[in-house]
């Protein structure tokens, strides 16, 4: 179970059909991606990374011009930022890969 924050709980008050992605990554923690088309033809992508114990680590809203984004495009772009924050890149998690780089 994750501990929600205040960007999901205002993502889930719209009822808008929308795209989710969902993964579980090297580090044990866990990234949820959603898209949607909101009524005025924008693109929302909510990003949420969650630790292996179900903390929260990101969640964030972001709003992009739907005459430049496709929800599936707008979705890609949230996973690759989910496994960026998910992979240590952020600087508050453990790189997942961390034992490759020591030299580094």
């Amino acid at each position: 179970m994750f501990i929600r924050g205040n960007a999901y709980n205002a993502w889930i008050e719209k009822q808008l059909k929308e795209e989710c992605f969902t993964q579980e990554v090297e580090n044990g923690c866990h990234i949820e991606v959603r898209a949607r088309e909101r009524t005025d033809a924008d693109i929302e992508v909510l990003v949420c990374v969650y630790t292996a114990t179900g903390q929260c680590v990101a969640e964030r809203s972001q709003q992009l011009p739907g005459a430049e984004w496709t929800v599936r495009d707008a979705l890609k772009r949230g996973i690759d930022q989910a496994e960026r924050i998910a992979g240590g890149e952020s600087g508050r998690l453990p790189c997942a890969d961390a034992h490759l780089h020591e030299d580094d």
